[in-house]
């Protein structure tokens, strides 16, 4: 079967608007580990193949095997930052891309495709908040943050270095320049709050807007392991 291209994905997107949940967010505010607490209720896609792990099929059960998730290549952190502090997944990111190499990155779409065929409800994320116009008939999310999130790195500067300037105006900014008042907000840093109450309240936001069963309980072990890893950061 020959390659879809990302104008074919995106018409996709566009035609099955409920088929897709879309985060939007800046780069160190959390999205990936977001995308995780999302596609681990079962009325959310996931695969186990892209969880970054070989241990469990659990989107939010970090691996016993080895430190953390699995990293990527070619990123600003290192793999033991990565390992620690990052949440990546290998799928539910086409958009994704390097200025560094000079070319895009693009996913096989041909899966997206094959997933809306078989009514799946698939989490997207991105950087780039341009898209949000494009695709805004979809379930969007703005990732939103009163106070930055406790991360023992500092991200700004790794991006600079790697001279991405898509995220750089990214950071510049810190919340969204814009919040359309039909989007849904989530402040990661309530999200994964050492304060139980403060993260129930968030989490409940989200059973509550997609219909999700709720995982009280596992999602809040996998915050507060998430917690400990940003201390260990350093280490």
């Amino acid at each position: 079967m020959p390659k879809i291209s990302t104008e074919a994905f995106e018409n996709l997107v566009v035609n099955k608007p409920d088929n897709f949940i879309i985060i939007f967010f800046n780069p160190g505010m959390g999205g990936s580990s977001l995308l995780r607490i999302l596609i681990a209720h079962k009325e959310l896609y996931h695969s186990f193949k892209n969880l970054g792990q070989g241990d469990y099929d659990d989107p939010i059960r970090y691996p016993d095997s080895w430190e953390g998730f699995s990293y990527q290549f070619p990123h600003p952190l290192t793999m033991k930052e990565q390992h620690l502090g990052c949440a990546h997944v290998s799928f539910h990111t086409p958009w994704d891309y390097t200025k560094k190499e000079g070319q895009k990155i693009t996913e096989d779409f041909r899966e997206y495709f094959s997933l809306v065929a078989q009514g799946e409800t698939i989490v997207l994320k991105t950087h780039r908040f341009d898209l949000y116009n494009k695709f805004k008939k979809s379930r969007c999310i703005f990732v939103v943050q009163n106070t930055p999130l406790e991360r023992n790195i500092n991200l700004y500067e790794r991006y600079s270095a790697d001279n991405s300037e898509p995220v750089l105006d990214a950071f510049h900014s810190g919340n969204p320049s814009f919040l359309p008042p039909d989007v849904l907000k989530v402040d990661t840093n309530k999200l994964m709050s050492k304060d139980y109450d403060t993260f129930l309240s968030e989490y409940m936001k989200l059973v509550l807007k997609f219909g999700l069963t709720p995982r009280v309980n596992s999602v809040r072990a996998f915050i507060l392991l998430w917690l400990e890893k940003q201390k260990r950061m350093l280490l």
